[in-house]
């Protein structure tokens, strides 16, 4: 597994996520002590698959506004706001698996499936109440305030997503804000939280809290293309699951507005009446519509939008890192299929 990492170049972060790594071992350890869901929840972080991606983004923004050098109790502070918004992330996952009934996670079980329902929903509950006691640990109450309202968002955002398999048809400003719910308000507290405890500037402030907006909307919408041309190394689980368990995305609002009357009539028997239709056709009429590609086109421009925020900041190792993370939302294995056809 090591070796497969090492050919997608992130092994410039393999120090970074061993810090972090020991971080969350570190607190969830010291919280589930006595508790028989220490056991069950360790290996779930363990993961090598999970590149830990939104502390990552934290400690490179603070490190990025802060400078390089950090004292022991400014950096205590980063432990625990890392490990929170990990910790919330990962909780999501427990919870929205069930609900979504992913079977396959980062390549192994789902939770629900080794551990069953009940004990995923129990832990990720419970993680997720564990996340306020790690924030209030950075002294800030902004930071606190913030990942409220990450909380709020996930919340609301698996009510929500119950209108992605419904019989009806969602619109563009009903999914963009489910997707700000559901990813890019985490990456948002990720960013915004890391500059609230490295700068009293709101502009910088605002900055990275742009910055992480943009971040996630590329980084969700990215991950929806690839469910409709990706495979399992790419996505973490089973190719074609997001068209059988027929969930609506801007992909399927681009393909319906750009469909022949034949190929519209073949998306509503699917997506909207829930009738059987061969995967492959849905996956072609996707493609087919120039749906994939357009929304394709969209993520890049939001990693542009992201980028030019980074260059605004001072040049510096963290802020190089934080390109890198940015530059592997890409479709350069997939360009002739996209951009090509």
């Amino acid at each position: 597994m090591q070796a497969a990492q090492k050919t997608d170049g992130f092994e410039i972060f393999d120090e970074d996520r061993a810090l972090i790594q020991g971080w969350i071992v570190d607190v969830i350890q010291a919280e589930y002590q006595n508790s028989l869901m220490r056991e069950m929840i360790l290996p779930f972080f363990a993961n090598p698959s999970a590149k830990k991606l939104r502390p990552l983004i934290i400690l490179n923004v603070f490190r990025t506004i802060y400078g390089e050098e950090v004292d022991a109790v400014t950096l205590d502070k980063v432990k625990h706001l890392c490990s929170a918004l990990e910790i919330s992330h990962n909780a999501s996952l427990m919870i929205d698996d069930v609900f979504d009934k992913d079977i396959v996670r980062r390549g192994e079980d789902a939770f629900h499936v080794k551990f069953g329902t009940f004990a995923s929903l129990a832990a990720g509950y419970n993680l997720s109440a564990f996340v306020f006691d790690l924030a209030t640990r950075t002294d800030n109450h902004q930071i606190v305030r913030e990942i409220g309202k990450v909380g709020t968002a996930l919340s609301s955002a698996l009510f929500m997503s119950k209108d992605l398999v419904s019989y009806k048809r969602i619109s563009r400003d009903y999914f963009m804000d489910l997707l700000f719910r559901k990813t890019s308000a985490l990456f948002v507290s990720c960013s915004k939280t890391a500059a609230l405890l490295s700068s009293d500037d709101p502009e910088v402030v605002k900055r990275a809290e742009d910055f992480g907006n943009f971040f996630g909307t590329a980084y969700q919408l990215r991950d929806d293309v690839l469910a409709i041309i990706g495979n399992k190394t790419d996505l973490g689980k089973p190719p074609h699951s997001d068209i059988e368990n027929r969930f609506q995305s801007l992909i399927t609002i681009e393909a319906m507005e750009l469909a022949t009357e034949e190929q519209m009539d073949i998306l509503k028997s699917f997506y909207l009446k829930h009738e059987d239709q061969d995967l492959e056709l849905i996956q072609d009429i996707l493609v087919d519509t120039g749906a994939v590609r357009k929304v394709a086109e969209v993520t890049l421009q939001y990693v542009r939008q992201a980028r030019e925020i980074l260059e605004s900041f001072e040049d510096s190792a963290s802020r190089r890192k934080l390109e890198v993370l940015l530059s592997k939302i890409n479709f350069d294995k997939y360009h002739p299929v996209l951009f090509e056809s």
